[in-house]
């Protein structure tokens, strides 16, 4: 528990931080007008500050999302709910992936929750620690990382502790990262400890990727950490690691994740290296999966003109495939079986391929085919559709 001194050590450096280097994260320097905004809210002048941040939020720039959100705040401290609601809706429609957007959702849980101002103001109290986090390691970080570091061990909100997280992850000291990755291997709750895993992804150094590495190999770590090591190599690119992982973690459920992250990452040669050597049927089918997500038409093709038993599943790999209709519309020729024509059929459709599926239909000499085509077609809304059905009815388009 951080004592009495320390807090107010860091409310003071909170204070100090807003004239003029006030930051969220690392902000340019503000205009007169946001510093106007900012020693209203000091002087708690809730009036004032929703005012003068109205009228910079009114106005694109550099600081519409900040000044949404403070004069929201400010706001909700004069009782304008109502009003304080509606600005961060804006803040969040409008700047979602704004570094305000996650503070102005838990100022929106707290007024949306019905708690009285006193609870509000706590919200405040818990901002002043996350101001003085950053204006101390920007100032003082051998002072900041002890601080950080009784932050995590402590009775602070998670949310207070993963934004520790985040700004250990922002620094370069040795005595950071080991706190870090302590974390990441140990900590507790285990969505601290996820937390921490995946922090060590977005930073991306190359201690950072080390102590990631050393986490994957502990297969004794819960499901929850290595799973999480997986989005962390995915968030940093890290396509040696997820291969590593599809390729040996005893678990299958984890060595899935990272065949879906190499899809999603679009790791084609990772992910045929994988189907080289992958025998475990589920995961076969996982990595046709795979192949569809990554748009690798020419191995689903490959795989689904030499492999009968994985054709339907690569058929289905190429429905979602942007751009696979011409392939599909020669599979089709290709294939005798009527439930292989059927599969591409249904990827034609997936695939949003109404032209070729009209195609097909009239090509078609199967009448049992034919109305295959047609089930399909229906599902469609295009004019060539609805002239075909009019057409197969008797109707004049």
């Amino acid at each position: 528990m951080i004592r009495r001194r320390r807090i107010a050590l860091l409310f003071a450096l909170s204070l100090l931080a807003w004239l003029p280097i006030w930051a969220h994260q690392k902000e340019p320097p503000r205009s007169e007008a946001y510093r106007e905004g900012q020693r209203a809210l000091d002087d708690q002048d809730w009036a004032t500050a929703s005012r003068v941040f109205g009228s910079i939020a009114a106005k694109p720039g550099d600081e519409t999302d900040a000044a949404l959100y403070w004069k929201a705040y400010a706001d909700a401290k004069r009782g304008a709910k109502k009003e304080a609601l509606e600005g961060l809706r804006k803040l969040q429609s409008s700047y979602p992936q704004s570094s305000w957007a996650d503070d102005g959702k838990a100022l929106e849980m707290e007024l949306r929750d019905g708690k009285s101002p006193a609870a509000v103001a706590g919200v405040e109290d818990e901002e002043m620690k996350l101001y003085a986090l950053d204006g101390l390691m920007q100032m003082e970080p051998e002072k900041a990382i002890p601080v950080l570091e009784k932050i995590l061990a402590g009775s602070s909100s998670e949310r207070l502790k993963k934004r520790a997280l985040f700004v250990l992850s922002q620094s370069d000291s040795p005595r950071a990262r080991e706190i870090l990755t302590r974390v990441a291997k140990t900590g507790q709750p285990m969505s601290l400890r996820t937390e921490a895993v995946r922090t060590l992804g977005i930073a991306g150094g190359r201690e950072d990727i080390a102590a990631l590495a050393d986490i994957a190999r502990d297969t004794s770590a819960p499901y929850e950490v290595r799973a999480a090591v997986v989005e962390a190599y995915q968030i940093s690119g890290r396509s040696e690691g997820l291969l590593n992982i599809a390729k040996s973690d005893p678990d299958p459920k984890i060595r899935a994740r990272a065949i879906d992250a190499l899809g999603a990452n679009g790791e084609l040669s990772a992910l045929r290296q994988l189907w080289a050597t992958e025998k475990d049927p589920a995961l076969r089918n996982k990595l046709l999966q795979a192949f569809g997500v990554a748009g690798d038409t020419e191995t689903l093709a490959k795989i689904a003109r030499e492999d009968p038993s994985m054709r339907r599943k690569a058929l289905d790999g190429l429905g979602i495939c942007e751009g696979a209709g011409p392939l599909l519309r020669k599979l089709y020729g290709e294939f005798n079986d009527p439930e292989d024509k059927k599969k591409v059929v249904n990827a034609l459709m997936v695939n949003g391929e109404d032209k070729i599926l009209i195609e097909l239909f009239r090509a078609e000499k199967d009448p049992a085919m034919k109305k295959i085509i047609l089930q399909q077609l229906s599902v469609m809304d295009s004019p060539e559709v609805m002239r075909l059905l009019m057409d197969v009815l008797g109707e004049k388009p």
